[in-house]
C-alpha cells in the first residue's frame, strides 16, 4: 500500500449541513477512487457521507486513484488534469472537532500536465481550498434556501391556518359568550327571586307589623280594663309609634262601655290611664270625649266619678289661664258633681263618700271642706246628731279630723247663743275619733290637728274646753 505525504494542510470544519465526503465523493480522476482510513481500517469515501461531526483524521494510505471530473477543478487553475491523492486521517476522540487533509507535493506534482508541473503545491491547494470553500458555501446557502422555503407556509396554508384560527377565536367567543350569558341569566334569576323573597318579606313585615299594631291596640284596652295603666300607657306608645292618636281615642271611650257590668270599673281605671299621658292639649281631648259620654250613664253622672273626672280635668283647665275651654269643661262638670255629693251628705248618705275618700284620698281633700259645709238654711234644718257621725266614717284620721274642724267653725259662727248642745253632741263624737288616732291610724302630725280642733270648743266660752263638753256628754 502506497502512501503520499505533503507538506502543505487544510483543516476543514465540518457540520450537519455540509458533510465534506459528499462534495468529495464525486470527484474522480483517472479512474481512481478516494479511500479514508478510519482507525486503520478503510473505508470507501461515500460510506462517510452520513458521519455526524467532524473527527481528527490520520495520515491514511491510498488503495485506489481517483479522477476527478476536469469540470470541476477548471476553476481553480486551469489544470486540465489533477490527480489528488488525499490521505486523509481521522481521529474519533470527538465530534465536534476539525478535519485535517495531508497532501504531499510530489504526489500533486505527479498527477499535474507538465507544463504545470512547476506550480508549487501551495498554491495549487490554496486554489483547491478555495474552490471547496465556494462550494461549501453554495452548498450551505441552498440548503438553507430549501429549508426556509420549506418552511414557508403557501397561501393554501395561510388560508387554512387563517381559517383555523378564526374558527378557534370564534369558538372562545362562542364559549365565553354563552358562559356570560349564562352567568347573567344566574344573575338575574338570582336578582329576581331575591326581588321576589324581598316583595314576600316585605309583605310579611306588613303584616306582622299590623299583627303587632292590633296586638298593641288589644293591649291596650286589656291593660285599661284591668287597671294596670301604666303597661298600657308603654302599649300605647308602642301602638302609635309617635303618629297622632287619631280614632284611638274615641276607641279608648268606646271601650268603656262594651260590657256594662264593668262600666263603671273601666270609667275609673280610663281616668287613671289619662292621667299618665303626656301633654295637656291630649288629655283635654280625651276629656271632652268622656264627658258626654259620661253623661249618657246615670251611675257616673250621678256619683262621685263625676267629680273625679271634674277634678282631673281642673288640674289641666287651672294650669294655664288661657285655657277657657278647660274651664268651661270644669265648671261644666264639676257644679253637677259636688251638688250630688253634697246632698249625699245633708240626707246621711255618706257610703259613697266614704268609698270615694278611700279611694281617692288626695281628689276628696281638694272638696272635703265643701262636703262638710252646710248651707244656712241646710244648718238650720239638717238632723245635726246624724250629721257629726259623718266625719268618724271617713278612712283616715286626718279627713276625720278635717270633717269636725268644718262644723266647729260654723257653730261659732252660725250658734254664738245656743251652742252648747251642738258643742256636746261634737265633743261626743270626737273622743271616739281621738280613740281612732291614738290607735296608731294616723299620721304623728294628727296630734298636732287634733289639739287644734279641741281648741276650737273653747272660742265662744273661754272657760268652758273640750274636757267640759266631754264631761257634759258622758252625764246624758
Amino acid at each position: 500500500m502506497q502512501y503520499l505525504h505533503c507538506s502543505c494542510s487544510l483543516r476543514l470544519p465540518l457540520c450537519n449541513h455540509l458533510p465534506v465526503p459528499d462534495l468529495l465523493r464525486n470527484i474522480q480522476t483517472r479512474g481512481v477512487l478516494i479511500h479514508y482510513k478510519i482507525n486503520h481500517t478503510t473505508v470507501p469515501l461515500e460510506c462517510l457521507a452520513g458521519i455526524v461531526g467532524t473527527p481528527r483524521y490520520n495520515l491514511v494510505p491510498i488503495n485506489k486513484l481517483l479522477k476527478t471530473d476536469l469540470d470541476h477543478i477548471e476553476k481553480i487553475s486551469n489544470m486540465r488534469a489533477v490527480t489528488v491523492v488525499i490521505l486523509i486521517s481521522f481521529l474519533l476522540e470527538t465530534l465536534a472537532q476539525n478535519c485535517v487533509i495531508n497532501v504531499s507535493e510530489s504526489s500533486v506534482k505527479r498527477l499535474y500536465n507538465p507544463i504545470q508541473s512547476d506550480v508549487p503545491c501551495q498554491t495549487l491547494w490554496n486554489n483547491l481550498v478555495n474552490h471547496f470553500g465556494h462550494t461549501q458555501h453554495n452548498l450551505t446557502v441552498g440548503q438553507e434556501r430549501e429549508l426556509t422555503r420549506a418552511s414557508e407556509p403557501s397561501v393554501s396554508n395561510c388560508q387554512r391556518m387563517l381559517e383555523t384560527a378564526k374558527l378557534e377565536m370564534q369558538g372562545d367567543h362562542n364559549y365565553y359568550t354563552n358562559t356570560m350569558q349564562k352567568k347573567i341569566q344566574l344573575n338575574e334569576w338570582n336578582a329576581k327571586k331575591y326581588q321576589e323573597e324581598q316583595a314576600t318579606l316585605q309583605q310579611r313585615t306588613v303584616l306582622l307589623g299590623k299583627d303587632f299594631k292590633s296586638f298593641y291596640r288589644n293591649l291596650i284596652f286589656l291593660n285599661i280594663g284591668a287597671g294596670s295603666s301604666k303597661l298600657a300607657i308603654k302599649y300605647y306608645h308602642r301602638y302609635l309609634e309617635g303618629h297622632p292618636p287619631g280614632p284611638l281615642l274615641n276607641d279608648l271611650v268606646d271601650s268603656v262601655y262594651r260590657d256594662p257590668a264593668y262600666e263603671n270599673e273601666r270609667f275609673e281605671h280610663l281616668l287613671d290611664f289619662v292621667r299618665k299621658l303626656a301633654g295637656s292639649s291630649l288629655k283635654l281631648s280625651l276629656y271632652k270625649l268622656i264627658h258626654p259620654a259620661m253623661m249618657k250613664h246615670p251611675m257616673q253622672r250621678d256619683s262621685y266619678r263625676a267629680m273625679l273626672l271634674a277634678l282631673d280635668v281642673g288640674r289641666i283647665a287651672f294650669a294655664n289661664e288661657k285655657n277657657i275651654d278647660g274651664r268651661r269643661l270644669y265648671l261644666n262638670i264639676f257644679q253637677p258633681a259636688l251638688a250630688y255629693l253634697k246632698r249625699a251628705v245633708e240626707t246621711a248618705n255618706y257610703d259613697e263618700i266614704v268609698t270615694f275618700a278611700t279611694k281617692y284620698p288626695n281628689h276628696f281633700e281638694e272638696i272635703e271642706n265643701r262636703l262638710s259645709t252646710l248651707e244656712t238654711d241646710v244648718w238650720n234644718r239638717a238632723n245635726f246628731s246624724q250629721f257629726v257621725t259623718y266625719p268618724n266614717r271617713l278612712p283616715l284620721g286626718k279627713q276625720r279630723l278635717e270633717a269636725f274642724r268644718m262644723p266647729l267653725l260654723q257653730i261659732n259662727k252660725r250658734n254664738k247663743h245656743d251652742f252648747t248642745k251642738r258643742l256636746v253632741i261634737v265633743a261626743k263624737e270626737l273622743e271616739q275619733c281621738e280613740m281612732f288616732i291614738k290607735s296608731g291610724k294616723n299620721e304623728p302630725r294628727d296630734q298636732d290637728k287634733l289639739i287644734t280642733v279641741k281648741g276650737l270648743f273653747a272660742k265662744l266660752d273661754p272657760s268652758k274646753d273640750y274636757e267640759h263638753y266631754l264631761k257634759e256628754a258622758k252625764k246624758q
